[in-house]
């Protein structure tokens, strides 16, 4: 059985498979793996698994189907626990309980601001480069004290949103009252 199948690159870079009449719009592994913030060996297992279903393969490269990729990307994650060496990090909470996914902005948060070499090490493999630097600009100045967010703010390369006023004020607005 043939089937003709033709690979068409469109001028904004997006890859479309035609194939027995119809036209879909499809992903590489490698921009699956940078969509999902995974690495090419975990959208493999996707393949493996039937979480992703490949629509072709062309000279040697899985095509996968844009839209499924995008729903995947849209899926809330599945559990994903911490490491026990992280506990340290959430004296408050029980460490099972956290979800590295779910939980991203307190795990990066914690992990940033008062995390070693290790730590920092494990945050920047679970978590995609463009995610911590994300965090950086949205909750950063927020959820990070002014070294923490100078120092990442520079390794990331990321300009944080304006810190709040109340955090340039040595200390707290005086209302005529001395305690």
């Amino acid at each position: 059985m043939n089937i003709e199948l033709t690979l068409v690159q469109k001028s904004d870079g997006g890859l479309f498979l035609e194939m027995g009449g119809r036209t879909v719009e499809v992903r590489t592994v490698a921009h699956t793996a940078r969509i999902l913030g995974r690495t090419r060996r975990q959208v493999y297992r996707y393949i493996e698994t039937g979480l992703l279903e490949p629509k072709a393969k062309l000279l040697g490269e899985w095509l996968l189907d844009a839209e499924e990729v995008e729903r995947l990307a849209r899926q809330p994650l599945a559990v994903q626990p911490l490491p026990k060496r992280l506990s340290p990090l959430f004296p408050e909470y029980d460490i099972s309980k956290i979800n590295a996914g779910k939980d991203k902005m307190l795990v990066i948060s914690r992990v940033l601001e008062n995390g070693g070499l290790n730590e920092i090490k494990w945050a920047f493999k679970r978590y995609a480069r463009q995610e911590l630097s994300e965090f950086i600009k949205e909750d950063g100045a927020r959820l990070l004290g002014s070294r923490s967010l100078r120092l990442w703010s520079l390794v990331l390369g990321a300009k944080p949103k304006p810190v709040p006023a109340w955090r340039n004020t040595a200390t707290w607005p005086s209302d005529g009252h001395n305690p």
